[in-house]
């Protein structure tokens, strides 16, 4: 079973391709869009059943997290549990669909279960989220899958969002995959990137998101962020900016927060939350 996981998140990967009306990638996770969403091969947190579900194999025992991100066209509302062998989260967003006017075009719930397991002694492991998704007044069942190799040198990571590209009426959601690439400069600095291969209908037009980001651990109670990310398809770039960071404000209980800036075709904005790492 885990094997055939691993056999259908490879091949929708070379295989994807872009729905005909879709939302963009959802605005989840505070500490990731500091990064400017250079996150995929460094989920280890509770947002790993979004942005990875394999990362909670080599993540913190437990991580709990809550936080939303506002911006331009878009929102995320997100609560996320992640333990090594299992992890819960909801979150709902808000998104302006093409063609439509106004920034609540389209809301959408997703609550899922994540299943992840290590293969062998080599780092390799595999993970889905089995979610139920409403918006549109519709619902359907979909599933995130994701693969994670992780060594001393960094991470590299594979996730398939959308699995069966459900429709909610008249609107579909985009199977979406993305890779990253994580490599541990220093013991307190971490570089990423990510890249899109398929492509969302926004209500800009076509984008396939490409991001690089830095995480640094500068003090004890004090980390800090930055990314950057564009649209790597047809047209212009529109590229994002953002910076972030966290505080631990008691013990393992961090304050996080992160703004985005930079062109008005992408997604402009703030964002603020709790994490708790154990």
């Amino acid at each position: 079973m885990v094997l055939r996981l691993v056999v259908v998140t490879f091949t929708l990967s070379m295989a994807a391709s872009s729905a005909v009306s879709a939302q963009s990638a959802p605005p989840i996770g505070v500490r990731a869009a500091g990064m400017g969403g250079a996150f995929t091969a460094v989920a280890d947190d509770g947002t790993a059943p979004f942005w990875n579900p394999a990362g909670l194999a080599s993540g913190a025992f437990a991580g709990l997290t809550a936080d939303v991100n506002v911006l331009d066209r878009q929102s995320g509302l997100f609560i996320g549990l992640g333990t090594p062998p299992l992890g819960l989260a909801y979150y709902r967003t808000t998104s302006t669909v093409p063609g439509s006017t106004g920034r609540n075009g389209l809301v959408v719930q997703h609550a899922g279960v994540t299943v992840v397991q290590s293969l062998g002694d080599h780092g390799l492991a595999v993970g889905a989220t089995l979610k139920y998704v409403h918006g549109n007044s519709n619902s359907a069942f979909d599933t995130d899958a994701g693969v994670m190799l992780s060594g001393s040198l960094g991470r590299i990571g594979l996730t398939v969002h959308n699995l069966f590209a459900p429709s909610l009426g008249d609107v579909q959601l985009d199977r979406r995959v993305r890779a990253g690439v994580a490599v541990h400069v220093r013991q307190d600095l971490t570089a990423a990137g990510d890249v899109e291969f398929t492509t969302s209908t926004t209500a800009t037009g076509e984008w396939r998101d490409a991001a690089l980001g830095l995480e640094s651990h500068p003090a004890a109670k004090a980390w800090l962020r930055t990314g950057v990310h564009w649209n790597s398809a047809s047209g212009p770039a529109a590229p994002i900016g953002s910076v972030g960071g966290s505080y631990a404000i008691y013990g393992s209980l961090k304050a996080d927060a992160q703004v985005s800036f930079g062109s008005r075709d992408g997604d402009r904005g703030w964002g603020v939350g709790l994490s708790f790492v154990y």
